[in-house]
């Protein structure tokens, strides 16, 4: 299977492009079971195609050669399904921090999370979504809550860094379904010591089974405030806007490292001024790599002032905007948050303080809405797009209806104005 790629982008002009320390990130697409909400790239697992996969996987890493990095994160679809491949991965790509990887709760037994700490895995994220049973079985889940429980309890005895994602769903909180499971779920892990609590709000692409639905907006800023007042009372804090942290552990994060490289089907990058998106159609990524080329099938030059804005935007969602590292990074441009910050430190929802602007609750509520706005304009038409290559493939993906997928003139005029040419590929 061919496809367009980037005209002429070699992977020492991708690596040029990084003006600072980079994080890893490695996408496994392959699931066992598609739950609905999900928007992320992904297929069911087939036979003999991850092993394809993952050696496509390891001469895209080998062809940048990069290293060594802050960080990896490894992602999916459901990673853990293939430990003996991650064996492979893992020693191609040098690392100085965590080495963190997302884990099914079925997986999260004693073997499972042995074998991924002997791999080299010093951080998991158990995806346990919650610990009601109906609430999972409302999300259409794989396992039971437990299931989810005593993954989190295998994880706390093997690993020195355990992430909990919880999604924060007011659906199932109304009075006539299961008020207050959300918050017990919370407490439940604080209870039991994990390092830190992800509270992801359910976010309803439309093209999933799960868009038709809507947020409300006012009963979840709610919710987190209960999370928040709670993380006081039990030996924890609110480190970004999602995520609440036991006080004195690592800081770990999946998504606020400031520059990534991204490899596999459906990763992305960030170098400071250019974000790259690979291939999300599993083979047309395969026969790219295959060819000696960067999987890569969209690339954004976001220069100086959108790159900055990309930049200020996740600082902003880890709580702080520190203007000396987009100083370092921008230069004259920064010189504008300043002024741009300032109404929103006059109705409370910025403080300053040495250079860094620090998120109030008020500023972390705004931030919540902001965060679904950016994602539903810009983030959904981008991957609708991406995921259409599944279709042209001849792999369409059932899960993913991308005709139903939010589109408008905000994301066609940026993508026009910072796209890159790409050209076609004869078979």
């Amino acid at each position: 299977m061919t496809g367009p790629r980037v005209a002429g982008l070699r992977p020492s002009d991708v690596l040029a492009s990084f003006d600072g320390p980079l994080g890893a990130y490695v996408h496994i697409p392959f699931c066992e079971w598609i739950c609905p909400f999900c928007p992320y790239n992904k297929v069911l697992a087939r036979l003999g195609l991850a092993a394809d996969y993952f050696a496509a996987l390891l001469t895209e890493i080998d062809m940048y050669g990069a290293g060594p990095f802050t960080s990896l994160y490894v992602g999916g679809g459901t990673p853990t399904l293939y430990p003996q491949h991650l064996a492979e991965v893992l020693p191609r790509i040098p690392v100085t921090g965590e080495r963190a990887i997302e884990v099914l709760p079925l997986h999260g037994t004693v073997e499972r999370l042995g074998v991924l700490k002997e791999i080299g895995f010093t951080a998991v994220s158990i995806g346990a979504q919650s610990f009601h049973d109906p609430v999972l079985r409302h999300l259409h889940r794989p396992h039971d809550a437990a299931q989810a429980l005593a993954a989190v309890h295998h994880a706390l005895d093997t690993f020195e860094c355990v992430d909990v994602d919880l999604i924060v769903d007011v659906a199932p909180e109304e009075p006539s379904q299961h008020p207050g499971a959300f918050l017990t779920d919370v407490r439940t892990c604080f209870a039991m010591g994990v390092d830190q609590v992800s509270t992801y709000p359910l976010m309803r692409f439309g093209y999933t089974p799960f868009g038709e639905a809507r947020h409300n907006r006012h009963r979840e800023h709610e919710i987190l405030a209960q999370v928040d007042a709670l993380a006081r009372t039990m030996g924890y804090e609110r480190r970004s806007v999602w995520t609440f942290n036991r006080i004195g552990s690592a800081p770990y994060t999946s998504i606020t490292r400031r520059r990534f490289l991204g490899f596999g089907a459906g990763a992305s990058s960030f170098a400071g001024r250019d974000f790259y998106v690979n291939h999300f159609g599993l083979l047309t990524y395969m026969d790219t790599v295959r060819r000696g080329h960067p999987p890569i099938a969209k690339w954004l030059h976001l220069g100086r002032a959108a790159g900055m804005a990309y930049d200020t935007f996740w600082q902003a969602y880890s709580g702080g905007i520190d203007t000396g590292s987009l100083s370092d990074s921008y230069g004259r441009w920064a010189r504008l948050i300043r002024p741009a910050l300032a109404p929103l430190a006059g109705a409370g929802m910025v403080t300053r303080e040495d250079g860094v602007y620090r998120l109030t609750a008020r500023g972390f509520d705004q931030y919540h809405d902001i965060e679904r706005w950016v994602t539903y304009h810009f983030i959904e038409p981008l991957w609708a797009q991406m995921l259409a290559e599944h279709k042209r493939e001849g792999s369409h993906v059932p899960w993913a209806e991308t005709a139903n997928a939010r589109s408008g003139p905000t994301w066609r005029v940026v993508e026009r104005a910072l796209s890159r040419r790409v050209e076609s590929r004869a078979g």
